[in-house]
């Protein structure tokens, strides 16, 4: 192995050097950067022990690893590396929703927060942080440790405003390093229907390829008061805040199904995923569900953002609205659909949607999808199953290794086989649906839900209104599922415990050390509120009150901060 011939496109400081090990992008050494001075003494002792690039760390071909798109982090010259064991990371960066595109909302290398040092009191939110943004934030804060900005390493947060900026904070003191206005956000007053105002800018949350350092995000923009509307796409260096070549680009697919896309009828809410070269952007209604709108995941070639395709569910409705998108496994995405308005329509789906050379498809088969047996009266009843992201989870050791879990308003539970989706539902809409299914929620699981997995156990913490499952009381909050192998073999679940009371809870989040120090952290909007609970046995180890609270939007932590979105800021926590 030798070192690079060019340096990568992350620009280093004059005493700074990186070095990078020809590794899939999980296990990548690209952007672990070392002292000068030092670099030799790494090239020995580190880039000898690096994994032959036709397997990574975990034994995944780099297919597997990039479809994986498990981010890089920085780690400090290691004293003594096992030989073919990368350095374990130190640092962790969130470069989409919920973590990674399984959207499971664990953080698994956080070395500070812990529950020992939080039952100790001693998180407290940072007063002095206080950036100054242009707009309200709906979507998730993206986080990147130690990155050169013009020139200084910083810890670097990235948050996208609905006056359609994008902005660099640096981490610890809330100053904008840089800033970026995309475009002309649209009036609310402009649209036939809806709910954010006064303006409609970036709402999902954007993406980041750590590969490149580049951000892609997606605005909502107009030319002129709202006549004309039109969703763009960019690709921005988060190093400088320039945008990349190409792009800007309007977001204009090939039709599908019969049906053309139309920015005015059409929104815009979930996060971006990033997938083997292409950005998977969806769109649903807005709120109210006015309009001809249908649900559509438009794939955008990055490489050439001009070559665009697309999927689009037949019939009226069936949109895709909820905050995380779609999810993948690194083969194919997952996506819920909202309620139909017509016999054709695809309402109150879960479905495999097949990644193709020439664009996402949809096969059809009853493997590909699954529907509630209840699906007619969902439709008529706004019950959509889609106001929930996918969770994608694995589960060694059961006949059914491979899950998918999804909610709805409904407040119903559904564990299903992401192998085998199973078709139309074979219950009676609350139980014996997919693998198994329950009332976890009576007032509906909304926005999006997490999981965390040991050696020993696998959660996951749903999120929601209304009464609990027993043997929880109260109202509001997240539900924690453990997982276990029932008696026909096949994965099931049991309600473990509850957090107290939340209303309008956010999308949770979960840091770890590895499998220790295991903690759920979520928000609630009313009142405004973040708490935090020791995973191993439910107890809450944190809690305040921040100024205010984005209701859905989730809780980032990382690096021992906590960043909680607010109606018009950003709220920093850290150990004092």
């Amino acid at each position: 192995m030798t070192l690079p011939t060019r340096l990568p496109r992350r620009p280093t400081s004059p005493t700074l050097l990186t070095v990078t090990c020809s590794l899939p992008r999980a296990s990548r050494c690209a952007l672990r950067r070392v002292s000068l001075f030092r670099c030799l003494a790494f090239s020995v002792a580190v880039l000898p022990g690096c994994p032959d690039a036709s397997r990574s760390d975990s034994g995944d071909t780099p297919a597997a690893q990039d479809a994986d798109d498990a981010s890089s982090v920085d780690a400090d010259l290691p004293d003594a590396p096992a030989p073919d064991v990368p350095p374990p990371p130190e640092h962790a960066s969130v470069t989409q929703f919920l973590s990674d595109i399984r959207r499971t909302g664990a953080n698994r290398n956080e070395r500070v927060l812990t529950p020992t040092s939080l039952r100790a009191g001693r998180l407290r939110r940072v007063t002095s942080f206080l950036p100054t943004l242009d707009g309200q934030l709906y979507a998730q804060p993206l986080y990147l440790p130690r990155l050169d900005v013009r020139g200084a390493v910083h810890d670097v947060v990235l948050v996208a405003t609905q006056n359609n900026s994008l902005f660099a904070l640096d981490a610890d003191t809330g100053i904008a390093l840089w800033q970026l206005h995309v475009g002309t956000p649209v009036p609310r007053a402009s649209q036939p229907c809806g709910n954010i105002a006064p303006t409609v800018g970036v709402v999902g949350t954007p993406v980041i390829d750590e590969a490149t350092l580049t951000l892609y995000a997606v605005s909502f923009e107009t030319p002129d008061a709202g006549v004309t509307k039109r969703y763009v796409v960019h690709a921005v260096d988060v190093r400088t805040g320039v945008e990349r070549a190409g792009y800007p680009q309007t977001i204009a697919p090939p039709a599908s199904n019969g049906s053309t896309f139309d920015a005015h009828a059409t929104g815009q809410r979930g996060a971006s995923l990033l997938l083997n070269g292409q950005l998977y952007v969806t769109f649903g209604g807005l709120a109210g569900d006015c309009g001809m709108y249908h649900g559509w995941v438009a794939a955008i070639d990055v490489a050439n953002p001009t070559r665009q395709s697309a999927f689009a569910t037949p019939g009226r409705g069936s949109g895709l609205w909820a905050p995380g998108g779609l999810a993948s496994d690194g083969t194919s995405l997952f996506i819920a659909t909202g309620n139909g308005f017509t016999p054709d329509a695809m309402g109150e789906y879960v479905a495999r949607i097949r990644v193709a050379s020439a664009g996402p498809t949809f096969g059809g088969s009853s493997t590909d999808y699954f529907t509630p047996s209840d699906r007619l009266a969902l439709d008529l009843s706004d019950g959509d199953v889609g106001s929930v992201t996918p969770l994608l989870i694995d589960h060694p050791g059961s006949r059914t290794p491979h899950l998918l879990f999804q909610g709805g308003k409904r407040g119903v539970g559904y564990l299903l086989n992401r192998d085998d989706l199973g078709g139309p539902g074979r219950g009676d809409g609350t139980n014996g649906e997919g693998l198994q299914s329950g009332a976890l929620l009576s007032a509906g699981i909304l926005g999006a839900n997490a999981t965390w997995s040991s050696a020993r156990e696998t959660y996951i913490f749903v999120s929601g209104r209304g009464g609990r499952a027993a043997p929880c009381t109260g109202g509001g909050g997240v539900v924690a599922l453990r997982l276990r192998v029932g008696a026909s073999g096949t994965s099931e679940f049991e309600v473990a415990w509850c957090t107290a009371t939340i209303g309008n809870p956010g999308s949770p989040w979960v840091t770890s050390n590895g499998d220790a120090s295991a903690i759920l952290w979520v928000v609630g909007a009313s009142p405004p509120t973040v708490r935090a609970y020791d995973i191993a046995d439910g107890t809450e180890v944190f809690s305040d009150a921040p100024p205010s609270v984005r209701y859905w939007t989730p809780v980032v932590a990382a690096d021992g901060r906590v960043f909680v979105t607010g109606q018009d800021g950003l709220f920093m926590y850290r150990l004092n």
